[in-house]
């Protein structure tokens, strides 16, 4: 009886793995896994399932592992007569053992999280922490019993961290580590570099050619290390956050700097055709990837004229006299 539950408990908590790895998961989903794990035995299950995995990375795209897929996927031609039951019994659990553990170094990779233009994500991840991924992201997560690793490949994400004092939390993007226990704060990846907000907790954000090896945060502070002098400096965090609602909130940023962050949520961009305008001072909450609401507000507010070309909004200086 012992090894039956034992058995059972290790096939939910690969199913549960498999299934939270998933390009969307429901909140249904989460609320039904929270529950599963509340169980001792079963988040020990579930821990043994993330050691593997962690163990494991690089079995899936092994050439052999592919080859043993194709070959046991394969039908066997039996040239009119009839396989021996027991034959076939054996050949079908063995097809099945290959499939089945292929199949779970497949799932036991490192799961990928991403967001097309214009999309927002929540992840939850089974530690507890959550993630946000902003438009155009690319995460890659790596969760065992002494840290949780996260990488930013690429785009922003703010991340909500379960408190575990034994398992450091630590994001890394563009060369730039965010280390930190129980936080919530956004990183954005940059060439070279990125930038990282605090909104709730403290974290210790490192870079290799950084002075005295990096900065620590308190809420309400940023770093930028693409800068040419990075330092902690005050920062709006709901206006910097304001992503994560669908919203764009600008306080007289230059319009240029304006237009680049609306591009990034919509495949239809905007375009200066006068230079000029680019430090016109912008203000005001906009819909992330409403181009056509941002233009006709900057056409009211301004002395501009849009033109649609396309998939493009080209934006000038309205001619003297036009109204």
């Amino acid at each position: 009886m012992v090894d039956s539950d034992s058995d059972k408990r290790r096939q939910e908590a690969s199913a549960w793995f498999s299934r939270l790895n998933q390009r969307r998961v429901s909140t249904a989903d989460v609320h039904a896994f929270a529950a599963w794990r509340r169980t001792p035995a079963n988040a020990e299950a579930y821990a043994r399932v993330e050691r593997l995995w962690e163990s494991s990375g690089g079995l899936a795209a092994d050439p052999d592992v592919q080859q043993m897929i194709e070959t046991a996927a394969r039908p066997k031609k039996t040239r009119g007569r009839q396989r021996p039951l027991g034959y076939l019994a054996a050949a079908g659990a063995g097809a099945a053992l290959v499939v089945c553990t292929v199949v779970g170094w497949n799932a036991l990779q490192p799961p990928t999280y991403g967001t097309e233009i214009g999309e927002r994500r929540t992840i939850a991840l089974a530690d507890g922490s959550s993630v946000t991924l902003d438009t155009a992201s690319r995460i890659q997560v790596r969760l065992s019993r002494d840290r949780r690793a996260i990488e930013l490949i690429e785009g922003q994400a703010l991340f909500n961290v379960a408190a575990d004092a034994s398992r450091p939390f630590v994001v890394s993007a563009g060369g730039v580590e965010v280390r930190a226990l129980g936080t919530r704060f956004d990183v954005r990846r940059m060439n070279g570099g990125a930038r990282v907000i605090l909104a709730e907790g403290r974290v210790a954000v490192t870079k290799a050619d950084a002075p005295e090896g990096g900065w620590t945060l308190s809420p309400g502070q940023q770093v930028v290390t693409t800068r040419p002098a990075p330092r902690v400096e005050p920062v709006d965090v709901a206006t910097a956050t304001s992503w994560t609602t669908g919203r764009l909130i600008f306080d007289h940023t230059p319009l240029g700097e304006a237009i680049a962050e609306m591009n990034r949520y919509s495949s239809v961009k905007v375009e200066l055709a006068s230079p000029g305008l680019a430090q016109t001072p912008v203000s005001g909450a906009f819909n992330a990837g409403d181009m056509d609401g941002f233009t006709a507000a900057l056409s009211d507010l301004y002395p501009v004229t849009v033109t649609r070309e396309e998939r493009r909004l080209l934006i000038a200086d309205r001619p003297a006299g036009r109204l």
